[in-house]
């Protein structure tokens, strides 16, 4: 079996981000820029110098009822219902429930609930491709049909038993990891001999990788899969605590920059940062999106670039999931959240059980 090891490399640590993270909100580990032995193309340092933005419509609702919808769970620890969302062929989209262990599928129309089926215990993430569902667990990637048939079950070696995230790309399964690397596990049905990658692979077939760079600044690095690879620091106008791949279509780079508002409480806001991709490499960042603050259960998977290439957004409110989807138009016609969602300021770490709670 080919030897994993990491291939990300740092020269500073990150105890801001950290300390944000442990506190504040739902990721465990900052996303280190990739070394790469390819030649690397720097590119000029960019500001923000929004031209876009980005429209919100909802496309998907399911409400908190164990019985016609999502089982909400208060637990030590973590608040339990949603971890991973997918959108579906037909008008479908399909929720992962770590309070229940099942998938549910919903009408997109009216929220209502078309089936529901138990997957292995304690799912972190699942992913939908070509009919099938591809749920991980702590030592596995389980496969399923639409009807919750098991059709698969593809172990993976111990050392990645922390990894909290997969995808799929090209009939195959990577997990990624949160070391910012991807790990190939399967292709076309057969399991691989983990076979490890620089950077987070995305929808678009290229790998990229991110890391903080001091202050305001942070660094993204893509590699193309003709090979190519372009590095450029980006500003943002607080300090950053975070800063995490999203995903890419063949024109946009998409970045959660998590940037503080108060360090002391910590508290930070997120924000959806789409860069251009061009035949130059990383061009401008053209828009930035300010996320509700509203998180009402811990998600693996919040944020997702869809391998059509959509960009959607799960927010957890007191009701239920919700699943936007977020559109790139100009910058004067850009829709916010619904008022209902941004008023909200709900972070499920303020409200955890405590250990004398039953």
């Amino acid at each position: 079996m080919r030897k994993n090891t990491s291939y990300f490399s740092s020269s500073h640590t990150q105890p801001d981000s950290d300390n944000l993270i442990n506190h504040y909100i739902m990721k465990k580990i900052t996303l280190l820029l990739f070394a790469l032995p390819a030649i690397v193309i720097a590119q000029p340092q960019a500001s923000i110098t929004q031209t876009k933005g980005l429209s919100v419509k909802g496309v998907s609702r399911i409400p908190w009822d164990a019985k016609n919808g999502l089982v909400y769970k208060e637990v030590q620890g973590a608040n339990l219902g949603a971890t991973s969302f997918a959108m579906m062929n037909n008008n479908r989209t399909a929720f992962l429930s770590d309070a229940s262990n099942e998938i549910v599928i919903t009408n997109d129309w009216n929220g209502q609930v078309l089936s529901r089926f138990p997957v292995a215990l304690y799912p972190r993430d699942f992913a939908f491709d070509k009919g099938k569902f591809y749920v991980l667990t702590e030592n596995m990637v389980t496969v399923y049909d639409v009807t919750g048939k098991q059709l698969n079950a593809i172990p993976f070696p111990g050392s990645y038993l922390g990894v909290m995230r997969l995808t799929r790309y090209n009939n195959a399964t990577y997990l990624l990891l949160p070391s910012g690397n991807s790990v190939e596990i399967e292709a076309n049905g057969l399991a691989t001999q983990a076979i490890g990658h620089k950077g987070w692979i995305t929808s678009a077939g290229n790998f990229v990788g991110t890391r903080l760079a001091g202050g305001n600044n942070y660094d993204v690095k893509v590699v193309l899969a003709n090979g190519n690879s372009y590095q450029k620091t980006f500003t943002a106008d607080k300090k950053v605590g975070g800063v995490y791949v999203v995903g890419a279509t063949a024109t946009r780079i998409y970045i959660d920059v998590q940037t503080f508002v108060s360090e002391s409480p910590v508290q930070v806001e997120r924000h959806i940062v789409a860069i251009e991709l061009n035949a130059g490499g990383l061009g401008n960042l053209v828009s930035s999106t300010k996320l509700p603050d509203s998180y009402y259960v811990l998600s693996d998977k919040d944020i997702e670039v869809e391998a059509s290439g959509e960009l959607l957004n799960m927010v957890t409110d007191a009701n239920g999931a919700n699943v936007f989807s977020l559109t790139e138009t100009n910058a004067d016609q850009a829709q916010d959240y619904p008022a209902s969602i941004t008023a909200v300021k709900y972070h499920f770490n303020d409200h955890l059980v405590k250990e004398n709670q039953k």
